[in-house]
């Protein structure tokens, strides 16, 4: 088994990219977005290397750059959130402090059975009665 060595893997990374991009052209297609910018992530997946290669090597910065100047970014529409009614808030506030009682409660549950724990016990091992 022959390994290649980095230019010549280097120069294969670089023409998937180059091949990818003439796939969008010819498609009519622009590059993949995410938030606005052009999401490298999928385009690294796509042509079969890592991500940080953008970041790593300047020639696949520029040839995306040029691309993103060409074809430009599809950023999928995303859907905005529903207001939260004040109802909604109010409710949510109701429950927060029913969740928040309870919780005091169950504390002081346990702390009382700790103790009445520890009576049953003082009174099992020495046979008197505890005052308290």
């Amino acid at each position: 088994m022959v390994q290649k060595s980095f230019l010549e893997v280097s120069e294969e990374n670089h023409s998937n990219l180059v091949e990818f991009i003439e796939r969008l052209r010819t498609a009519g297609l622009k590059l993949p977005g995410h938030l606005g910018k052009v999401n490298k992530t999928a385009v690294a997946r796509a042509c079969g290397f890592s991500r940080e290669v953008f970041q790593q090597n300047p020639r696949f910065a520029r040839t995306l750059d040029d691309a993103i100047k060409d074809l430009g970014i599809d950023v999928p529409q995303v859907e905005e959130p529903e207001p939260r009614h004040s109802r909604d808030k109010a409710r949510i506030m109701r429950l927060e402090q029913q969740l928040a009682a309870a919780r005091s409660e169950s504390h002081e549950l346990r702390r009382r059975l700790r103790r009445y724990e520890a009576i049953v016990d003082h009174m099992a091992t020495s046979g008197r009665r505890v005052i308290s």
